[in-house]
């Protein structure tokens, strides 16, 4: 396992928290490192802080309002790999969470060390680990991911988009905390910033 661990932060209700906890409890090949966010406002403040490979989001959470959490966080962080956490007692709960912007669901009634890993390289296999400022390629060696290789052009060209997409985003991000307030400069940026969230809703519409 690689020294630099895989950095999950979640945000969401008591129940969910316990079935990812005792899930990532029992997962020993994996160096992970969680946060729990108290509130929306703090997810952000978290995630614009330091360096975060994945968020988990419990949609139940507050009568449903982690459904919003998602599409509020896709729309910052379009290449943030997000793990939406549902139960399946709710019809066509997990579509909804996958239509606002969720990379992955998963039943709550499931969860176990298995089903979480398997998220995670599922959000990871296209994806290099979202970083803020920078991106760091140590979390695919920690996973075994190094050696995965794209097997057709279509997934080659995916990965270098989404990777490009992550580097726009992630430096919008850090550029928009030294531009002047309602400048010409925070102006371009928000128009980057909405390139990069449109071009990766077209490309999971493409998937």
């Amino acid at each position: 396992m690689s020294n630099s661990p895989f950095h999950l932060l979640y945000l969401g209700e008591d129940r969910a928290w316990s079935r990812l906890s005792q899930a990532l409890a029992a997962a020993p090949r994996a160096s992970i490192k969680t946060h729990r966010a108290q509130s929306l406002n703090e997810l952000f403040l978290v995630l614009a802080g330091g360096r975060w490979h994945a968020v988990a989001l419990d949609v139940h959470a507050w009568n449903f309002q982690g459904l919003h959490y998602v599409d509020k966080v896709r729309s910052e962080y379009p290449s943030l790999p997000i793990l939406a956490l549902y139960s399946s007692a709710v019809t066509d709960l997990a579509n909804k969470a996958t239509n606002v912007g969720a990379s992955h669901t998963l039943a709550l009634e499931d969860l176990d060390t298995d089903t979480f890993l398997s998220a995670i390289f599922s959000s990871l296999a296209d994806l290099h680990p979202y970083s803020q400022p920078r991106k760091d390629s140590s979390v695919i060696t920690a996973f075994n991911l190094s050696d995965t290789t794209p097997s057709s052009r279509t997934q080659a060209i995916s990965h270098a988009l989404n990777n490009l997409l992550c580097v726009i985003t992630a430096n919008a991000d850090l550029l928009a905390e030294h531009v002047p307030h309602d400048s010409t400069g925070e102006r371009s940026l928000i128009e980057i910033k909405k390139a990069a969230k449109s071009a990766s809703d077209l490309m999971r519409q493409l998937k």
